[in-house]
């Protein structure tokens, strides 16, 4: 087999399964292991899969550009936002980032909840502007304009000023044993600086998310007390993965 039809081969068999491992893989194609680690160095590098020990899960494929996904999968991250918003009462204080499943929070907040905000998305202080109950900051610094959101050196010091109640960061992997990542450093250092200041640590995960991993991590499972997702998939995470401290709902 040509490594141009291995390679084709690799990707959709992790398209299917979001996982492959060395050994297995590498009899059933009649190579070598190292051969085998090779290709999926070069996929891996090309952006097309991640590569782990023993093998390589999927990159969830959701795009880095916000406004690509502003208006995709609305019932899902509606559905899991109502999950939300009953954890919340009045003289919260709640620190979140960027990402549409945040947005969908925010667009649910229920007009008459006292809550101090901070926040470094320009999309979620815009929803905010006429919340006349919300006491709004916002999180200047260096723009990332694909996630429409600030980063920097402004941000992570302002950050080390805060100690909310709750802290929600948008995320698009989410793997087992890899935790949380995402593609750009800039923003997982943010994102982790936000992690780091959280009495409680939320994230939102659809079934796209799940089992998948990109190149820079946020933070460990073991760091997240709520994982909320679609309902069909919350036997499958409490089954499945490590039996850390973190509540599925």
């Amino acid at each position: 087999m040509l490594k141009k039809e291995r390679h084709d081969y690799i990707l959709n068999l992790i398209n299917r399964d979001n996982r492959i491992y060395v050994t297995s893989l590498s009899n059933e194609l009649g190579i070598s292991d190292d051969t085998l680690r090779r290709d999926l160095t070069e996929l891996d590098n090309k952006g097309l899969l991640t590569k782990v020990h023993g093998g390589a899960i999927a990159k969830s494929g959701i795009s880095i550009q916000f406004t690509d996904r502003i208006n995709t999968a609305m019932d899902k991250k509606q559905q899991m936002a109502s999950k939300v918003i009953p954890l919340f009462k009045n003289g919260d204080v709640i620190l979140l980032d960027g990402g549409t499943s945040n947005l969908a929070v925010i667009r649910q907040l229920p007009k008459e909840l006292e809550l101090s905000i901070f926040t470094n998305s320009f999309p979620i202080i815009n929803e905010l502007f006429n919340h006349t109950n919300i006491e709004l900051n916002f999180l200047g610094g260096k723009v990332f304009s694909s996630s429409q959101v600030t980063v920097g050196v402004t941000v992570f010091q302002a950050l080390q000023t805060i100690n909310p109640d709750w802290v929600l960061v948008g995320i698009s992997d989410v793997h087992p044993e890899k935790g949380l990542t995402c593609p750009d450093r800039d923003e997982a250092l943010i994102k982790r600086a936000m992690i780091e200041r959280g009495n409680k640590r939320l994230i939102l995960a659809d079934s796209h998310k799940l089992n998948t991993a990109r190149t820079y991590q946020v933070a460990s499972l073991e760091e997240i007390d709520y994982i909320v997702t679609e309902d069909n998939k919350i036997d499958y995470i409490k089954n499945n993965w490590p039996k850390y401290s973190y509540d599925v709902i």
